[in-house]
């Protein structure tokens, strides 16, 4: 019984409970951390292509950097790095937009993980709480017997075993939602980066083909 009192400190707070306690902080942190980081990866895409048809139309690279550099986000960046490269070849504009993309898009996924983790061992935590409230629970109907067990010191077992399980799934589902909406939204950044660098690739060919480059 040494390690089920382990566990057991008192009626309403115990180990597993705090460890559930912390899994849900740390899971509240990491997504208000992604989606500030998301937030500040964003960009008026609408704007910066509207820009870069202008400059890059007028074989203004300078500029079109500048407009890169003045939008912010992650599409300017990744932009950006195919215009340094207008002079090479289609392969080459294009590879250096993917390595960019790939660094950029592992920005948005960092950390993400821990929510996927977090969601899928909080409810195993809350578990082991239960397991260790209903061992508790026999093992007072075992030493004391049916006549002359408690029902409080049972009971409090009992709901020992079943707060803990709530208590994971508290933490679970909002953290698995939470994990879903990263993921959406980085999907979303994946489908604008991949339609937005064809069609500047296009711009930076078409305008080196006309100005000779």
């Amino acid at each position: 019984m040494d390690i089920i009192n382990l566990f057991h400190i008192g009626s309403n707070w115990n180990i597993i409970l705090f460890i559930i306690a912390g899994c849900s902080i740390v899971s509240v942190t990491v997504f208000i951390e992604r989606f500030l980081q998301l937030k500040r990866s964003e960009g008026d895409t609408n704007r910066l292509i509207i820009d870069l048809r202008h400059t890059i139309k007028e074989g203004n690279i300078i500029e079109a950097i500048k407009v890169c550099e003045n939008t912010g986000g992650t599409i300017a960046n990744i932009i950006k790095a195919g215009i340094e490269k207008h002079n090479r070849s289609k392969d080459q504009i294009e590879s250096a937009m993917e390595l960019s993309g790939m660094v950029e898009i592992a920005q948005l996924e960092k950390n993400a993980k821990i929510l996927s983790v977090i969601a899928y061992i909080s409810p195993l935590i809350g578990l082991l709480g239960t397991v260790l409230g209903f061992i508790q629970a026999f093992a007072e109907m075992r030493t004391s017997g049916l006549v002359d067990i408690s029902a409080t010191r049972l009971g409090e077992a009992m709901e020992y075993a079943l707060v803990t399980t709530a208590a994971g799934l508290v933490v679970a589902i909002p953290s698995v939602l939470a994990y879903n909406y990263i993921v959406s939204r980085v999907e979303g950044f994946i489908l604008e980066i991949q339609t937005t660098s064809s069609e500047v690739v296009d711009l930076l060919i078409h305008q080196d083909e006309e100005f000779g480059y």
